[in-house]
């Protein structure tokens, strides 16, 4: 016993040096999602009370690097995180303030892209400041990795002195992937923990080698490496290694195989692996005696943690036979443990109760509440075996269904009703408009504006987000992740996925939800990248709109349809393409569902809004007498297909309401003559239609019932070609929203400019809202503005000289000055440009076909090209122009929409589409020269070398690169030929003393 005692004692000192105290420095929006949405103190909670500490780690937030310097002048903080975007502030410069103010102060930088416009700045500058740079993906963990890391840091060489505590040495030097490598070894590790505790009764030896926790060291470059492993050897549970990294200063593309022989040489069993991009250095690593991993795989993290198991001991509840030890079953979460426990053998279970089995694993799992109630069941309380594990399998149900807390009321359907606004369903992340939506109710609630609007229902509709864990357990227990990430039809897909049952009590919450709410619902997708600063991707995932109307199970049914129509879109070929031009990883995305009551009213057979909506809090096109900080709203009579989809919509300005009207196309003929509306009565069929389930009608169906049109439409009187603001007067309807924006009926643009300024202050950055609006709400009940969606607009590249000049002017064969983006692009030598004779808006379609094959060579050479089109690339309308998708031209870095002497429409500003484009880098350009606004001279394009020619389309290519510049700040870009090198410094020298 004394033995026992004695070889214990060195675990209860191990970890002396914890973080306690975390600064983070974000924006408010950026600290909601960290702290809110993700839940991260949670999460640190969980691992620090399984460690026995009193003092979770708490996180003290400052918006601005000020507040942040004195906060660390009078308090004490163990860490500080900083996001890279700090407003005015450069993050290098900030690092170097806090080291001079607290030398010891670890300062890790957190970005919130792969593809940030300034990570290669701050990977490149070495800035001895900054401790650390991750990436922020929306994923906890993360910041669980982060306080670990710096925590097995400061822990190291005590722990590994006072016991057998082991160590796992990562070198990686590419952020991007130790961000995603690092939050699942430390889940990993921690669950290892866990179950060591557990085996610890029966193999003492094991208990000594996993007490403490392994470390994780992490190493960039081949010297770090090899001195981590020869100070800390003989603590060595395994090395995973990439293979290219800086040795002697250099880059040595063979690295880590060189560290691979150099450590088997000395400890030939150790465990190694090799991970890499280049699937060739597999045979390489095998032969070095390591095991590999492809990087580009697309089950990588599914690849590690597999490998992780196998080779580091982790391991799950174990059900033995009492009598001879054999597996019967095992246990990796505490929903395995609620399934399997009704089919494990008396014998067994009774074996594990008496050995308090079940309360040790909880506990190691930081499920002290659960254990505490488990722990009292005694065998002798109950009549049978059987009823005693009844009892338990309840127990763990009832406590999986209550045990989610946060501010954000947790679904339930036990209290439920009309008085619950925003509820969460599941205890996993409510993903990016799930968020966004929580965030702005959040800040609604706090400003002043509901009080400056007494007589307007200002409010987000009823909402339920369904968290991404019901996500995950409905693609694990349905065994989907094979047939997701398989190249099949997305029509294929999405049958397999209708196929598949939903988990049983989200199908009992579902018809909850359906007692509460009768009007028609719409099921939106909220994935965690969804609404990001830096790639939206707006629009790439499904919506779909029910009636919700029928009996209770058909209504479910069609509800449970459409959840699983999101989920499945998740895994659509335009979703992966967006993902794989993003720098995301397909296993990384996890979709949560938004179930919203559609705002609007039941008009005959439809139900509609009679306002739908989206403004920017930036105007990248503004008009005369309008500056970009006005920003610009697009209005639509019912629902808001008709701006985020094909951009037709009325243009306004929240700070210029009256000015005149902007009728999109420019005349009073173009504006609304058709509108979308959801039929009743018809169901939902996913397979059969589109799951957005909207119908295109004239404007006519709307003209039947009078009170939808109020303050939205004007009469015009043909003879005497005047507008009446009656409904009820006898000419032809035209869209207007005279009422709401010159009349002030209801105060539309003020509310949409107080909430912009609200949005843009807590976000710190410039927004885009979505918004509906109902003006026939019968009364006591009040008009009502909906908001349905907030999110970042993004913004191109910051750099501002740019020089558009008249020399380059001249030469230039692409002159625009309706510009989006900002940069110089001097690598495309292809341009696939629009034969000008054979447009015709209706045979638009078999354009967007000619784009998708021309596009395919592109993808696979891996080439950038610049496309010139006619009219709204991407528009729902053909009519507008060519309807393509995404992925159809995936490889065109500049886009160039131009207008034809018989074709003119507006820019695309507003759409989903255009929204993803701009928010890749891509160059945005619009030219007009029918009406002398800018040029784009086909003659010089028909003159270039031809590559393929269809029967719309030219390939051309250049002998040299092409000379693209954008300034975005002063709304001037340019397409030229390229200069020769040996005269290119010449042609810049003129070029920067022209423009001084």
């Amino acid at each position: 016993m004394y033995k026992l005692d004695q070889t214990w004692l060195p675990f209860s000192n191990l970890m002396l040096q914890h973080i306690y105290n975390i600064l983070l420095i974000c924006s408010d929006y950026d600290r909601f999602l960290i702290e809110e949405d993700g839940r991260v103190e949670e999460e640190l909670y969980l691992e620090y009370t399984q460690l026995g500490l009193t003092n979770p780690p708490k996180i003290t937030h400052a918006a601005s690097p000020t507040e942040a310097l004195s906060l660390l002048e009078e308090r004490k903080f163990d860490l500080v995180i900083t996001m890279l975007d700090l407003g005015t502030e450069h993050v290098e410069e900030l690092a170097t303030q806090i080291k001079e103010l607290k030398p010891d102060m670890p300062v890790v930088v957190m970005s919130p892209s792969p593809t940030h416009r300034r990570n290669k700045l701050i990977k490149g500058s070495m800035n001895s400041a900054i401790d650390y740079f991750f990436y922020w993906q929306g994923n906890p963990s993360i910041f669980l990795a982060m306080a670990k890391l710096i925590e097995d840091r400061m822990n190291l060489d005590h722990d590994t002195a006072e016991a057998d505590v082991q160590v796992i040495i990562l070198v990686e030097d590419s952020v991007r992937f130790y961000s995603s490598f690092l939050p699942l070894m430390y889940t990993s590790l921690i669950l290892q923990n866990r179950s060591s505790i557990l085996e610890a009764l029966n193999n003492w030896g094991r208990t000594l080698r996993m007490r403490g926790r392994p470390k994780i060291l992490l190493a960039r470059t081949y010297e770090d490496a090899v001195s981590l492993y020869e100070t800390y050897r003989h603590n060595i549970l395994g090395i995973i290694t990439d293979v290219s990294y800086s040795r002697d200063g250099e880059d040595d593309p063979e690295a880590g195989l060189r560290l691979c022989r150099l450590v088997h040489d000395k400890d030939p069993d150790l465990p190694i692996l090799v991970q890499s991009t280049k699937e060739s250095y597999r045979e390489m690593a095998n032969d070095a005696g390591a095991a590999f991993i492809w990087k580009l795989s697309s089950s990588l993290l599914t690849d590690l943690h597999k490998y992780l198991v196998a080779n580091y001991g982790f391991g799950p509840f174990i059900f033995r036979n009492p009598e001879t030890g054999e597996e019967l079953a095992r246990a990796e979460t505490m929903r395995d443990l609620q399934r399997i426990l009704p089919e494990i053998p008396n014998t067994s279970f009774i074996s594990h109760a008496r050995r308090n089995d079940f309360s040790r694993w909880l506990r190691a799992k930081s499920l002290y509440v659960l254990a505490a109630k488990i722990k009292p069941l005694k065998e002798k309380d109950f009549d049978t075996p059987e009823i005693f594990q009844e009892k338990m399998v309840e127990i763990i149900k009832t406590y999986r269904t209550e045990r989610t807390k946060g501010i954000i009321t947790q679904f339930n359907r036990d209290n439920y009703d009309e008085t619950l606004f925003f509820c969460r369903i599941g205890s996993g992340s409510l993903g990016g408009k799930g968020r966004g939506l929580a965030f702005i109710d959040m800040e609604l609630r706090a400003s002043d504006i509901l009080e400056n609007y007494p007589d307007i229902y200002l409010s987000i509709p009823r909402t339920v987000v369904i968290a991404t864990d019901l996500f995950t357990r409905f693609i694990e227990e349905n065994q989907l992740q094979e047939v997701a990430f398989a190249d099949i039809a997305d029509e294929n897909l999405l049958r397999v996925f209708l196929a598949c049952p939903l988990p049983g009590e989200l199908s009992m919450d579902l018809a909850e939800i359906l007692k509460v709410i009768h009007q028609p619902i719409t099921v939106r997708s909220s994935s965690l990248l969804e609404d990001s600063h830096f790639q939206p991707f707006a629009g790439v995932y499904e919506t779909c709109m029910i009636p919700n109307q029928g009996s209770d199970a058909q209504r479910l049914a069609e509800l449970s349809d459409a959840v699983k129509c999101v989920w499945a879109s998740t895994y659509f070929r335009r979703a992966k393409e967006y993902l794989r031009a993003t720098d995301h990883m397909l296993e990384e995305e996890k979709m949560a569902v938004v179930i919203q009551q559609v705002i609007g009213s039941e008009h005959g057979d439809y139900w509609y809004p009679n306002i739908s909506g989206v403004a920017r809090s930036l105007n990248y096109y503004p008009l005369g007498g309008e500056t970009p900080e006005d920003g610009v709203g697009m209005l639509s009579f019912g629902f808001g297909k008709s701006v985020v989809d094909n951009g037709s919509a009325f243009r306004f300005s929240p700070r210029h309401p009256r000015r005149p009207v902007q009728f999109l196309g420019g005349t009073e003929s173009s504006s609304q003559t058709h509108f979308y509306g959801l039929r009743l009565g018809t169901g939902y069929h996913p397979l059969d239609v589109s799951p957005e389930n909207l119908e295109l009608l004239p404007l006519s169906e709307a003209e039947a019932h009078p009170d939808s049109l109020k303050y939205v439409a004007s009469t015009y009187d043909n003879e005497t070609g005047q507008l009446s603001e009656s409904i009820r007067a006898v000419g032809r309807k035209v869209i207007t929203f005279n009422g709401v924006l010159k009349y002030d009926a209801f105060p539309l643009a003020a509310i949409v400019r107080d909430i912009l300024r609200l949005g843009t202050g807590a976000m710190s950055t410039p927004i885009e809202i979505e918004f509906a609006v109902n003006l026939n709400r019968k009364a006591p009940k009040k008009p009502e503005f909906s908001l349905l969606q907030i999110r970042p607009i993004v913004e191109g590249n910051e750099e501002s000289d740019i020089v558009v000049d008249d020399s380059v002017k001249e030469r230039a064969f692409v002159y625009s000055r309706q510009v989006m983006g900002n940069g110089k692009i001097d690598t495309i030598r292809d341009i696939i440009y629009l034969k000008t004779d054979r447009f015709n808006p209706s045979h638009t379609a078999e354009m967007a076909a000619e784009l998708d094959k021309l596009n395919a060579p592109m993808v696979l050479n891996q080439a950038d090209y610049a496309l010139i089109v006619a009219g709204r690339l991407g528009s729902c309308d053909p009519w507008l122009g060519i309807p393509v998708s995404w992925s159809q031209i995936s490889r065109a870095q500049v886009i160039v929409e131009t207008g034809l002497p018989n074709f003119q429409v507006e820019p695309s500003q507003g759409t989903h589409f255009f929204q993803n484009l701009t928010s890749l880098g891509n160059i945005y350009m619009t030219v007009n020269p029918s009406y002398n606004d800018g040029r784009c001279d086909f003659s010089t394009l028909d003159g270039l070398p031809l590559v393929e020619e269809t029967e719309f389309f030219r390939h051309v290519r250049t002998e040299l690169p092409l000379d693209i510049r954008v300034n975005g700040f002063k709304g001037e870009g340019v397409m030229a030929a390229g200069v020769p090198k040996e005269r290119k410094e010449e042609v810049e020298k003129l070029e920067g003393e022209e423009c001084e």
